[in-house]
This record gives structure tokens, sequence and C-alpha cells, in this order.
């Protein structure tokens, strides 16, 4: 028979279901055991020691009742590591966030420890959390950056990058390397020779470059096309596009 055994680790929220009157079943993303489901009894009632703890984005410390044979944990505790209490003051941050979480959600698998990940997905949050004014370029940053974890990095190269010297280049979307318009990469898409530096640095630049780098809004958008094909064709349906057009709307009311 499996015993049982209490765990006791850092975990992000992704996203929560309400069970019954009271309860919540929430998928977390663990330091300790990767991605799984809790329900957490009583989380909806007002006085709940819950509190906002179990709201998708909520970076906590989490305590639950494990055993192997189960595919939903009891959860027992659940306490604020840190507070993201600025990153819902924008929707801009709350929408990037949100695309993140659900992003992860889609790529992990249950119970697989990526502590790589965990520290990615963090590091992401506590960045929205600063309300800088260029939080889109998160979003091609995080996607490049799980994609190498999850072994299947971007390759780019320098000579290729600078070889794109026209108005335009190509991007493979089999490798994810940027080539001028005379190459043959298999998979070609053709791009401006902005979005495919900028998609390039995205790719390559530590986190700090990444968030000085200033494109318009046309170039960001193509940039976000370049990365979300890639990862389309990399991992097939399990890239997500549930908020693809909430975001658009969101956008477009933002002008």
């Amino acid at each position: 028979m499996a015993q049982r055994s209490i765990i006791r680790t850092e975990a992000v929220a992704l996203r929560s279901l309400d069970y019954g009157e009271t309860s919540q079943i929430v998928t977390l993303f663990t330091k300790e055991k990767g991605k799984l489901g809790v329900m957490a009894k009583g989380a909806r009632r007002p006085k709940s020691s819950f509190g906002a703890t179990l709201q998708p984005m909520a970076y906590t410390q989490v305590v639950f009742y494990y055993k192997p044979t189960r595919t939903l944990q009891t959860l027992s505790e659940s306490s604020h590591v840190e507070s993201f209490h600025r990153l819902r003051g924008t929707l801009r941050a709350i929408t990037v966030g949100l695309r993140i979480v659900e992003l992860v959600d889609a790529l992990m698998e249950t119970e697989d420890a990526q502590p790589q990940v965990f520290a990615l997905l963090v590091r992401a949050l506590r960045r929205l959390n600063r309300h800088e004014p260029r939080a889109h370029n998160l979003w091609p940053y995080v996607q490049l950056r799980l994609a190498q974890i999850l072994g299947v990095a971007p390759a780019i190269e320098r000579e290729r990058v600078e070889a794109v010297t026209g108005d335009d280049g190509l991007l493979s979307l089999v490798d994810g390397g940027v080539y001028p318009p005379t190459a043959t990469p298999e998979e070609p898409r053709r791009a401006s020779r902005a979005a495919l530096r900028a998609y390039a640095t995205c790719a390559r630049a530590d986190l700090d470059t990444v968030m000085r780098l200033d494109m318009t809004r046309p170039v960001r958008r193509e940039v976000e096309a370049l990365v979300r094909d890639f990862l389309r064709y990399q991992f097939d349906d399990a890239y997500p596009d549930r908020s693809r057009s909430v975001i658009a709307q969101i956008e477009a009311a933002e002008g």
C-alpha cells in the first residue's frame, strides 16, 4: 500500500476550478514535484485561511498530503512567499502573466520537477511586478527560454543574423535559426529584418537586455508570431492558444 507523506514546497498557482459549494481544485507548479493538482477544501469560504494564495500567478509555500496513487492531492496550508500585489495593477502585466502560467501549464508534464522552469517562472513574475514599461518583452523571452530548457533551443548564430542586411530574412521553424533571404533552411518563415533581430535578441540575450529592447507594436507582434509559430512546430497541439483572442481584444482597447 502506498504511504501518504507530507510535502512542503514552493509553488506558483497556474489555474483553479470551483468544486462543490466551498472548495477549489487548483493546479500548482511546485518546485519539488512539478505540476500537480490539489484539492483545497473550504477555499471559497469568506474566512478561508487560503486567502488569495490560490489565485493564478500567486507565489506561495504550500503543504499538501501526497499519495503517489492519487491524481489529486489534498492541500493543507498555503501562504505567500512573495505577494505580487503590483502585478495585478495593470492589464498589460496581468495578461502577460496569465499567458506565461498558461504556457507552463500546457507544456509541463504532471509530476515532472523542472527547477529551471520554476526559477524562470518566478523570475518573470517578479519582473512583471516591477511595472516596467516594456512588460510585453517578457512574453517572447520566457517562451524561448522555456523552449531551450525543454531541449529545443533556437539555433541562433551571430554571423547568420548579421547576414540579414536587406528588408527581410528567414526563420526556420525546424531549428529556430535566423537566415538571410538567400539561404534555404527547412520550413522557412519570411519576416522583417527588425523582427528577426529582435527575435534573436529575445532568444540569446539576458533578461535585462531584453527588457531594454525597444520594439514598435508591429515589430513586437511580428516577433510574437515568429515565436508562436516556432513553438507550435516544436510542441504541436500542446502549445496553448486559449488566451490569444482575449489578449487581442485588450490590445485593441488600449489603442
